[in-house]
């Protein structure tokens, strides 16, 4: 019958969860997904009263999961004994980023489940603060992320290069800091447990809106997710309330301004920066299971609307009104005008799996590995892009059905004889081929490393200077040494000359509704000896 069950004091969780008794191998599987809540820092921001109303809804999650095939539990990573468990301390508190970091690694290390949410806003389970990129000043001097619960690394680090391993299948179901309505919280998991993904039949209706000064980038992403780009919508032409009934659509891109602690997304022509859509009119028309993808800046930044604005942000807007999925930035993104990179892939790789019937969790993980395999991170602002961007909802959801006739979750869409009998089985090979794939990846990576000098590149670097000044750049450009993962190391040993990046950036502004909104350019030049092998332009979304 093997040892008594032993729940530690005060802990309420799946009746399932046993105690490990030491770290079982990445083959042994205990939970499916795992709840991580600090309970104490719940009952700070909404009282005892809330928390009971959410942990029922927790309840009712855990019970909807069971008949999808799913083990939940709940993990308090507050509790001495309960984490004590898991050979791990408690946190501190609400804002202790290694202590939540080094939580979350050790119940993913000893229950290696399929899928991590973590629940609730940065004020009651830390988003992480990742230093400043180097090469890249553009007023953002951290950037907050869930990334690094994603990546098993060993020692905590605020260098946004020590998570390009990405390996786990992580979503956060938030609140913003500062509102402590539980029923809201409660009402978000009650949609998670009651979602259906839609039949795979057929091509999605989608909303798109972009500013005018990316149309064409736009166009490309959207010819690539979903063959088309004939619904689009461009601001200034376009806003409320000639968007409207397009946002009632499932699928939702858009590629417009953001600003910080703004509740409102711009369009763009020349330097005049119109509203293109507002939170508080967003909220009538989203649909149950609406999956979003924003490239905006701030598009995932989560504030305090009693502080700062009348209106929460939009990824609030949507979630508490019936999203399952939220991607964006939690600061300033880069994109091309007319080209596809940093943003525009980041979201078009999410939804290009999405629409594979993947879950929202594995998509961004998938796109996350993807961005990491075929850009260069050694330019700064697709560093910055793999760090900030986040997912907010439950990551074991999907918005479509991987296949016909109830098959596997996540199947993927030729495997007709899996049953859904083997959907265990079926997500645990891929979690190891992810793994694998996401170690492998980070192996062959590239990233800048620190400020160099350039007597070995001195004829790149001023041939580079001359070709910003042709593009309008008026700065002086930082050089940077470059290094990366082992295989790109051992490589790398074989070149008689050390590879380097210069990167020049400039601000500009433009004129929004409430005053000036900055934006950045940024030129990035990969150096090799005397040569340039690359130069990369991209500007802030």
């Amino acid at each position: 019958m093997g040892a008594a069950r032993v729940r530690p004091p005060g802990l309420r969780w799946h009746p399932q969860w046993q105690p490990p008794k030491c770290r079982r191998s990445a083959m042994t599987r205990t939970v499916d997904k795992a709840i991580i809540a600090n309970r104490s820092a719940m009952v700070g921001k909404y009282e005892a009263a809330g928390v009971d109303a959410i942990e029922a809804a927790l309840q009712r999650l855990i019970a909807a999961d069971g008949k999808r095939h799913l083990t939940t539990e709940i993990l308090y990573i507050d509790d001495a004994a309960h984490m004590a468990a898991f050979g791990a301390s408690p946190v501190l508190g609400p804002a202790d980023e290694r202590g939540a970091k080094a939580a979350v690694d050790a119940i993913a290390d000893t229950l290696n489940p399929d899928y991590i949410l973590l629940l609730d806003g940065p004020d009651v389970l830390p988003q992480i603060q990742l230093n400043a990129i180097p090469g890249l000043s553009d007023g953002d001097a951290k950037t907050e992320t869930d990334l690094p619960y994603a990546c098993a690394t060993g020692a905590f680090s605020r260098q946004a290069r020590a998570y390009l391993a990405a390996t786990r299948v992580v979503g956060r179901l938030p609140m913003p800091p500062g509102r402590p309505d539980a029923g809201v919280l409660a009402r978000m998991i009650d949609r998670c447990a009651s979602h259906q993904p839609r039949p795979k039949a057929g091509d999605l209706p989608f909303f798109a809106i972009s500013a005018d000064v990316w149309r064409v980038s736009t166009q490309l992403s959207l010819n690539a997710v979903f063959g088309s780009h004939a619904a689009l919508h461009v601001s200034p032409d376009d806003c409320h309330d000639r968007i409207d009934d397009a946002l009632r659509h499932p699928v939702h891109f858009i590629n417009c301004h953001g600003a910080k602690a703004d509740h409102r997304f711009y369009g763009q022509r020349a330097d005049d920066y119109p509203v293109a859509m507002e939170s508080h009119r967003v909220a009538p028309h989203v649909t149950e299971g609406a999956v979003v993808a924003a490239e905006c800046c701030y598009g995932a930044m989560l504030y305090d609307k009693e502080l700062i604005s009348d209106h929460p942000p939009i990824c609030m807007s949507y979630l508490e009104n019936g999203a399952i999925a939220f991607v964006g930035s939690t600061n300033i993104a880069y994109g091309p005008a007319d080209r596809n990179a940093q943003a525009d892939l980041i979201c078009q790789f999410f939804l290009e799996e999405v629409l594979k019937g993947a879950s929202t969790g594995r998509a961004l993980l998938r796109a996350r590995q993807r961005f990491v395999q075929d850009q260069k991170i050694s330019t700064p602002t697709n560093l910055k892009t793999l760090a900030q961007f986040v997912l907010y909802g439950d990551p074991s959801l999907r918005v479509v059905d991987a296949a016909p006739g109830g098959l596997v979750a996540e199947a993927a869409g030729d495997d007709d004889d899996i049953l859904a009998s083997d959907q265990e089985s079926s997500r645990k090979l891929r979690r190891v081929a992810l793994k694998s794939d996401g170690i492998a990846i980070a192996q062959s990576a590239t990233y800048a490393l620190r400020e160099a000098g350039i007597d070995g590149n001195r004829k790149a670097v001023e041939r580079f200077e001359t070709v910003a000044r042709q593009r309008g750049y008026n700065g002086k450009p930082t050089v940077f040494s470059v290094s990366g993962g082992s295989s790109f190391r051992t490589a790398s040993k074989l070149m008689d000359r050390a590879p380097q990046i210069a990167v020049i950036v400039e601000e500009t502004t433009g004129n929004g509704t409430e005053g000036k909104i900055p934006r950045y350019h940024v030129l990035t030049a990969h150096i090799l000896g005397d040569g340039i092998t690359a130069i990369e332009e991209c500007e802030s979304r």
